[in-house]
């Protein structure tokens, strides 16, 4: 009898030694409906406002014709050429443990075909380019409070494993998985399929990095006059570049002091976190494109950026160049910039 006993006191530790050492995810395989623009039970949709949520395949859609790796459906996420990107995520069955290391691995794959629209030409695209998967701890949905891990670029059509390690610096509640764009410089047109993910598992820390991957911090100085606020303003709107064919806003990946990450036009984002603190002056940007097509859209990738950079709508201004402003010397630069840019007030 006290054999027994004790073998069932052996196992209930062992049990519990083992629950503890994996965190399981919920619907780890992705399993749902096909469907368009609905992410599969038991994780949350995480992306941009006014954007549709990722897709659940195989359904005949968009041109995927890939079957799962497990199970009888996996998730689709794409990023987009307007700057925006899917993502999913989940609270944990449990926290992780700071300072405690993890291995977690998925199965990737980008399809050849992913038909849909581009959000800056509203014509048919193909969102065919690779992309990578970044992974994010937080403390609420959506919240990417540390970047645990990311994956190269997801180049092969067929379904490969991948396996992250990592060392939290918190004890996270959520995970949560997004497709992020591989190619520097600007935004584009992409896809990353994922199915079979694994739980969460407790391993010895040799050889795991003790720090994720740290972004170059964006800083803003405090202006003692508001000519220095001006000058800048002329300093950063110097700095914004759009890509080497003229047609999309650079955009960079880098964090706040708060640690918080963002994605757009560095130079930008810090001239819109100068002026927050000057409510009475609005940024005035006219644009000059070699075409109204362009024109049209080098304004509207300038109002995106600004608003995802957090400026109110009455402080800033856009316009294309008009014949009258040839009169205007400050807009002289327009005769060889894209576009040019001034403080003024409301």
């Amino acid at each position: 009898m006290l054999k027994i006993l004790l073998f069932l006191l052996l196992s209930a530790v062992s049990a519990a030694t083992y629950t503890q050492s994996a965190i399981f995810l919920d619907n780890p395989s992705f399993e749902d409906e096909p469907s368009i623009s609905h992410p599969p039970q038991g994780w949350y949709f995480c992306g941009h406002p006014g954007e549709s949520p990722p897709d659940i395949h195989p359904g005949g859609f968009f041109g995927v014709e890939r079957l799962a790796q497990d199970g009888a459906t996996f998730v689709g996420m794409v990023v987009r050429d307007n700057g925006t990107h899917e993502g999913i995520g989940q609270r944990l069955s449990s926290p992780l443990h700071a300072g405690q290391c993890y291995t977690f691995s998925l199965y990737a794959a980008r399809s050849e075909n992913y038909l849909s629209v581009s959000r800056i030409t509203g014509a048919p695209a193909n969102y065919e380019h690779p992309v990578a998967l970044y992974i994010w701890g937080g403390f609420t949905n959506c919240e990417r409070s540390e970047l645990l891990a990311r994956s190269p670029s997801i180049i092969s059509s067929g379904w490969k494993p991948y396996t992250f390690s990592f060392r939290p610096e918190k004890g996270y509640t959520h995970l949560l998985i997004e497709a992020y764009f591989s190619i520097q410089a600007t935004p584009y047109n992409g896809n990353v399929l994922v199915d079979h993910a694994s739980s969460l598992e407790l391993v010895e820390c040799e050889g795991v990095s003790e720090k994720s991957e740290e972004l170059e911090v964006a800083t803003v100085p405090q202006f003692q006059t508001e000519e220095e606020l001006k000058a800048y303003v002329q300093e950063q709107g110097r700095q914004i570049r759009f890509s080497a064919d003229g047609i999309l806003l650079e955009q960079h990946l880098f964090a706040d002091e708060q640690g918080f990450r963002h994605q757009t036009n560095r130079p930008l984002w810090q001239i819109c976190q100068a002026l927050g603190r000057y409510p009475h002056y609005r940024l005035l940007v006219v644009v000059r494109g070699t075409s109204e097509y362009l024109k049209e859209s080098h304004l509207r990738q300038f109002e995106y950026a600004l608003n995802s950079s957090g400026l109110k709508a009455n402080q800033y201004l856009l316009r294309g160049r008009r014949r009258s402003d040839r009169k205007r010397q400050w807009l002289w630069g327009l005769e060889e910039r894209d576009f040019v840019m001034q403080l003024v007030e409301r």
